[in-house]
């Protein structure tokens, strides 16, 4: 679902490892791909801080930066086999969507 976060196994972007990772669904590009952005719970990392407030269902264990524009194309498979954390609020997702726009100057 387009807003959720989720924790999957992110491919580093070399494609030589893999780590446990949240990453917020953020469109779905085909059947097969998705489009994600990593958090992280580095409060000092440049993105958008999201708390327990900017959520819907689910919780956050700690607030959390979404890393934008960080943006990343996967396989949809990795969001269907992975444990859902959170969906974000219909306004927490549409400054993160201004956010990446204005970063990426679409």
């Amino acid at each position: 679902m387009v807003g959720g976060i989720y924790y999957i196994t992110m491919p580093y972007s070399n494609f030589t490892k893999a780590k446990g990772r949240p990453v917020l669904l953020f469109q779905n590009i085909s059947k097969d791909d998705v489009l994600v952005l990593p958090l992280t719970s580095n409060l000092q990392r440049e993105g958008i801080v999201i708390t327990n407030e900017d959520i819907k269902d689910g919780s956050l264990k700690k607030e959390s930066v979404v890393v934008v524009p960080k943006l990343t194309a996967v396989d949809s498979s990795l969001i269907l086999g992975s444990r859902f954390i959170a969906s974000l609020k219909n306004e927490s997702f549409s400054k993160i969507q201004k956010e990446l726009c204005l970063q990426l100057k679409c």
